[in-house]
């Protein structure tokens, strides 16, 4: 076999971004707003000097990316990209790739990490109160399930108060790809006597240094977080690997906004 060596899913991808059909019509597409429908396929053919089943092809292969949707008798519309959608991509993807839960793991910390020093740096009280109230909700919670929920919306309170779009978008496409695992997570944390008292202490620090505007206690919050849930393990070798051995820690020094 000859070639660069590189996989195959590489080099389609690459294709992808090269092809002048494909640039085109996303140049189209950047135009427009989510739910617009598109020129028809001869106004588009001619548009970018192409035919029509070359046309055909690239709709197709956007619609599969979830960029397009195809309404039969009415046309072909625009959408904005759904999470759940990548979630379902990421998914298989991993799994082509022999990527592994810990690695996304790493990077949904990372994520989070990111999100507290934006929160931080923006300070808007309604957005962070919205944390607040889901501390307040995990200290009142008396069935488990209750502190799952409060724990759920937590999270994604602090990923809105980033109010940065690109991070809330991919953390609610990890939470799609990691849902199973994190339930099994909360499930064995449910064996901590402490439980209850570590969700309320750890989330309220990072409330708490939210809430101080600074970036670099924001930070070290969601590091004290993480570092809390890794020592509360009873039997280390149930859980992912970054958390295991603590990997997910952030460089020491101030962070910067």
């Amino acid at each position: 076999m000859g070639g660069t060596g590189e996989p195959n899913g590489t080099k389609r991808a690459d294709g992808v971004r090269e092809d002048s059909i494909t640039q085109g019509l996303t140049r189209v597409i950047r135009e427009m707003e989510p739910g617009s429908r598109l020129p028809s396929e001869r106004h588009l053919a001619e548009r970018l000097g192409v035919s029509r089943t070359a046309l055909r092809d690239r709709l197709q292969l956007l619609e599969a990316f979830g960029t397009l949707r195809r309404v039969t008798g009415s046309g072909t519309y625009v959408q904005a990209l759904d999470p759940e959608g990548l979630a379902f991509a990421l998914e298989v993807g991993m799994h082509a790739s022999g990527l592994d839960l810990p690695a996304l793991h790493s990077v949904r910390v990372g994520l989070e990490r990111q999100a507290a020093v934006e929160a931080a740096t923006k300070g808007d009280p309604v957005l962070i109160g919205h944390m607040r109230r889901q501390v307040m909700a995990m200290e009142r919670a008396e069935a488990a399930e209750d502190l799952d929920r409060a724990d759920v919306a937590f999270h994604e309170a602090l990923f809105n108060a980033s109010e940065n779009p690109a991070l809330i978008f991919f953390s609610r496409a990890l939470a799609g790809v990691l849902r199973q695992s994190l339930l099994e997570r909360r499930r064995r944390m449910r064996r901590s006597i402490h439980d209850k008292s570590l969700m309320v202490r750890t989330h309220d620090g990072i409330h708490r240094g939210v809430e101080s505007g600074s970036a670099a206690l924001a930070a070290a919050a969601v590091d004290a977080h993480f570092s809390a849930f890794r020592e509360a393990v009873l039997d280390r070798d149930e859980w992912p690997a970054d958390v295991a051995s603590g990997a997910h820690r952030a460089p020491d020094g101030p962070v910067e906004p």
